[in-house]
């Protein structure tokens, strides 16, 4: 008798039902496997990501000395908020005059210095670490020394914070 409203009555233990509109901001329980539907944003914990595919690309290799005969890059990565997951690879037919670190530019801007690891798998199967400049890569092997030489084959991947 001291209700208001129209509608049928909700009473203690009884079942909510489907309501038809209404924002659910005291709801509990809410089972994530059924009746989600969108992106959840990274705002709100989520990827932001709707399953895209990774993005690719062939950065332009140089040296932090001379200059490669023949060498290419394979980047792979994906953008998840302010993540960036990668791997690339940098394949070295003929060093030439290169010495020093393996340099590419990567194509989204990283926060400055971040490191990771990696290994070479054509030929000395040597771990390799890289760091980042700004978003400059620099590769080098696990002591700091050149990795660089004919028939390398340097493997690395990561994740960088993005700036």
């Amino acid at each position: 008798t001291d209700e208001a409203g129209t509608g049928a009555a909700y009473f203690v233990g009884g079942a909510l039902g489907t309501p038809a509109s209404g924002t659910a901001t005291n709801l509990t329980g809410l089972p994530l496997s059924t009746g989600v539907t969108g992106t959840l944003p990274v705002a709100n914990g989520g990827t932001g990501d709707t399953g895209t595919a990774w993005t690719t690309a062939s950065p332009t290799v140089t040296a932090s000395s001379g200059a490669f005969t023949t060498v290419s890059c394979s980047l792979h990565y994906k953008v998840l908020g302010k993540s960036c997951l990668f791997w690339a690879s940098v394949v070295i037919t003929t060093a030439g005059t290169a010495n020093g670190d393996i340099l590419f530019t990567f194509p989204v801007t990283p926060a400055a210095n971040q490191a990771g690891g990696g290994k070479e798998v054509a030929a000395v199967g040597f771990q390799l670490n890289w760091q980042n400049v700004s978003a400059v890569m620099h590769i080098a092997k696990y002591d700091n020394s050149s990795i660089i030489a004919d028939g390398r084959t340097c493997n690395i991947s990561g994740t960088l914070e993005l700036a």
